[in-house]
């Protein structure tokens, strides 16, 4: 886990502090949660796309077309 520091408004914070007493959790792991929920799925394309990117480098001729790519890709998503 990386440490990094991000300026909030004082309304958000106070929310945020709120919300962490009734939830039981620190600030930071709703910030943590928050960011999963947005961002998740970009941040898990982004690591399948270096994983191609890497295959494709060691052996050009395992390249896929886009459609094919995207079509996997949602298969995996509904099953």
């Amino acid at each position: 886990m990386k440490k990094t520091m991000v300026y909030i408004s004082e309304e958000s914070h106070q929310g945020l502090k709120k919300l962490a007493f009734e939830k039981n959790v620190s600030i930071a792991e709703l910030i943590r949660r928050a960011i999963d929920i947005v961002y998740g799925e970009d941040i898990e394309d982004i690591k399948d796309m270096e994983e191609e990117l890497a295959r494709y480098q060691s052996q050009p001729g395992s390249a896929i077309e886009l459609e094919e790519y995207l079509s996997r890709k949602k298969a995996c998503a509904q099953g």
